[in-house]
């Protein structure tokens, strides 16, 4: 395996193109395929769904459904990819899905659907270096496409750094993620720029399956919400023919998380 790249969340993972998710996200953050390292573009598309419930922090419950749709292109050493999410809100409107609550008070409830903020993301992956580690950078950018008036964004763009990387260990694959979100100032909110990251290791399992563990870390994202320790079990599966399910739950540690949370994703990958 070339890499083993999971953007979440998402938490909400980027593992679905969210802030991460959060990264995390999986902001918030996919397992991937090798790249071909020839002239020929790789593509692949993902298809996801996550789903979310709890307090985040705040006095109410909050209920988040995000379905992103993501294209991706390949050619190494480059991975260019673009996600565009469908988004609904059920809770208070001060509610996001990389940074939990953060006005520091009881927000007037919304019950809103819509576009969510597009993700465009672009991947440079540096030569093997000594001691079989793969590294990779990367760069993200938030559109602010989601009606931040029915509290479906900030209104805001968002810039994110970080830096993966990848080692095998006999029949496991160790991964780890450090980096750093500058987020789009806003009137409406104490929004703040933070630091996240993470560290997992995958194993085979099964028939053409992958079981993982991640652990993902993020700073607050505002003076009102708090940082977010989160665990992430989850199992892939390539029946063949470029296909790939993933299944995933999501394990919050401090009030910014989710008390319930987890999600699927499928991808298809050609030629």
């Amino acid at each position: 395996m070339r890499f083993c790249q999971l953007a979440a969340p998402l938490s909400a993972c980027l593992l679905l193109g969210l802030p991460v998710l959060s990264h995390s996200q999986p902001s918030s953050s996919d397992l991937q395929d090798p790249v071909p390292s020839g002239p020929q573009l790789q593509h692949k598309l993902t298809l996801g769904a996550f789903f979310s419930a709890g307090d985040y922090g705040g006095e109410d419950d909050t209920s988040i459904r995000y379905l992103p749709l993501s294209y991706e292109v390949a050619r190494f050493p480059w991975i260019l990819s673009l996600t565009v999410p469908y988004l609904t809100l059920e809770g208070p409107g001060d509610v996001f899905l990389e940074a939990g609550s953060v006005a520091g008070s009881t927000a007037p409830s919304i019950d809103s659907k819509g576009l969510g903020d597009l993700l465009l993301s672009g991947t440079w992956q540096l030569d093997p270096l000594p001691g079989n580690l793969f590294v990779d950078l990367g760069l993200q950018l938030k559109l602010p496409t989601a009606d931040a008036g029915r509290g479906l964004g900030t209104g805001e763009s968002d810039l994110s750094l970080q830096v993966d990387l990848y080692r095998s260990f006999g029949g496991l694959t160790g991964f780890a993620t450090l980096g750093y979100r500058q987020r789009g100032r806003t009137p409406l909110y104490d929004l703040r720029d933070s630091a996240f990251g993470s560290l997992g290791v995958l194993r085979p399992w099964g028939s053409n399956g992958r079981l993982g563990l991640l652990y993902d870390y993020r700073d607050a994202a505002s003076s009102h919400s708090h940082e977010s320790h989160e665990l992430m079990p989850f199992y892939a599966w390539e029946p063949g023919g470029g296909w790939n399910l993933m299944v995933y739950a999501l394990l919050g540690f401090t009030p910014s998380s989710a008390d319930r949370a987890g999600g699927l994703q499928l991808s298809y990958t050609w030629p």
